[in-house]
C-alpha cells in the first residue's frame, strides 16, 4: 500500500508529443436539443478560430476610423494649433448612440449580468471541486479500496483535490456530479467558453464611445476564446484553473465597471490592485496549470487486483498536454502586455 495516493514525478513522456487531435468530441451534457447543437457546433475548432480572427481583424480595421474621429475632434476644438504632431492623449470622440440613455442603461445591465453570472461561476465550480472531492473520500476510493478504510487510512486534502481534478472518469469532468444534481466541470466551463464571445461587447461599448480598442483588450479576449475551447474540447484537468481564476477576477472587474456606470468613485488603490490580481492570475495559475503535468493520480478505471493501485499522470495524453501549452503561450504575452498597462497607468502617471 503506497504511503500516499498521489505522488509528485516526472512528466508522462507519452503525453508529450505531437497530438493526434483525433479523440472524440465530448458528448453534449445537456438534454435540450437547441442546445446540443451549439454544443457540437462550439467545439469544432473553426468556430473560436473563425470568431477569433474576425474579432480581432475588425477592431484593428475600427480603431483608426476612431482615432481620426479624435483627431478630428481635437482640431475643431484647437483651430489655430500649427503643430501636425499628433497630441499623446485625446478626448473620446463617442457616437450618437453612446450618448443615449437607452445605452447607457444597456452598459450598465451587461455589467451586472456579467458580474452576478461571474459570482454564479466562481461559487458554483468551486462547490463542484468541494462536492467531488467529498464524493472520492466517502463513496469512490472506499468502494474501489476498502482495505484503506480497515486501517484507518487518513485522506489528505492535496490528495482528494487532485484526484477530483485529474481524474478523466470520476472527478470534476464526469457525470457523477450531475447524476447527483451539481453541475460539473464540463457545464460551467462550457457556459464560461461562451461568455468569451459575449463579451466581446466590452470592445463595441469602448468604440463606440470613441476610444480606440487597446491590443491588450483585443488579444485579451481573442486568445481567451482558443484557450477555453481547448480545454473543454480535449477535457484538460487544468482548466479548472482558468474558470475559477477568471471568474473570480471578473466578478470584482465587473462590479467596478458597474459601479463606474452609476458613477460612483473608486479608489484608485482598488483599480491598481486589481490589475495587481490579474497578473497574478496569469503567473500563478500558469505555474499551476504546468505542475499539473507532475502530478501521478489512481487510475480508478483499472483496479489491478484487492486494493493494488495502479497510478497514472494527471496529463496522460497529447491532447491534454495541448490546452496546457496554448494557454502558457497566451499568458506569457498577456502577463507582458498587463505589466506594461500597469506601469502606464499607476507607476508613470503622477
Amino acid at each position: 500500500m503506497p504511503s500516499r495516493l498521489v505522488k509528485f514525478g516526472l512528466p508522462d513522456a507519452s503525453a508529450w508529443h505531437l497530438p493526434t487531435l483525433d479523440t472524440p468530441v465530448p458528448p453534449s451534457p445537456f438534454e435540450n436539443e437547441w442546445l446540443t447543437k451549439i454544443f457540437n457546433a462550439s467545439m469544432n475548432v473553426t468556430t473560436p478560430l473563425t470568431i477569433a480572427i474576425v474579432y480581432f481583424s475588425s477592431v484593428h480595421f475600427i480603431n483608426p476610423i476612431v482615432k481620426n474621429r479624435q483627431l478630428a475632434k481635437y482640431r475643431q476644438k484647437n483651430p489655430n494649433e500649427k503643430s501636425d504632431e499628433e497630441p499623446k492623449r485625446l478626448a473620446a470622440a463617442p457616437y450618437a448612440i453612446a450618448r443615449s440613455p437607452l445605452f447607457k442603461v444597456f452598459v450598465l445591465l451587461h455589467n451586472i449580468f456579467l458580474c452576478v453570472y461571474s459570482v454564479w461561476t466562481f461559487y458554483g465550480m468551486t462547490s463542484s471541486i468541494f462536492n467531488t472531492m467529498d464524493l472520492f473520500k466517502g463513496d469512490i476510493l472506499p468502494s474501489l479500496y476498502p482495505t484503506l478504510y480497515a486501517e484507518n487510512y487518513t485522506f489528505k486534502n492535496f490528495e482528494l483535490f487532485f484526484q477530483s481534478i485529474c481524474d478523466s472518469k470520476q472527478g470534476i469532468f464526469s457525470r457523477i456530479l450531475t447524476s447527483e444534481g451539481h453541475h460539473n466541470l464540463e457545464i460551467f466551463g462550457w457556459w464560461f467558453y461562451i461568455s468569451k464571445f459575449y463579451e466581446v461587447i466590452d470592445t463595441i461599448v469602448i468604440l463606440l464611445k470613441g476610444r480606440p480598442s487597446s491590443l491588450l483588450q483585443s488579444y485579451h479576449h481573442a486568445g481567451a476564446m482558443m484557450c477555453m475551447w481547448a480545454g473543454i474540447r480535449f477535457q484538460s484537468p487544468p482548466i479548472w484553473i482558468f474558470v475559477v481564476f477568471n471568474s473570480f477576477i471578473h466578478s470584482l472587474m465587473y462590479f467596478y465597471f458597474s459601479l463606474s456606470c452609476l458613477h460612483i468613485r473608486v479608489p484608485t488603490l482598488f483599480k491598481r490592485a486589481l490589475t495587481s490580481l490579474q497578473i497574478t492570475q496569469f503567473v500563478v495559475g500558469g505555474s499551476i496549470a504546468i505542475l499539473h503535468s507532475f502530478i501521478w493520480i489512481i487510475d480508478t478505471s483499472e483496479i489491478v487486483s484487492g486494493d493494488n493501485m495502479k497510478l497514472i499522470s494527471c496529463i496522460s495524453t497529447p491532447d491534454q498536454a495541448l490546452p496546457i501549452l496554448i494557454n502558457v503561450a497566451y499568458l506569457t504575452p498577456l502577463t507582458a502586455l498587463f505589466a506594461a498597462f500597469y506601469i502606464e497607468s499607476y507607476l508613470k502617471r503622477k
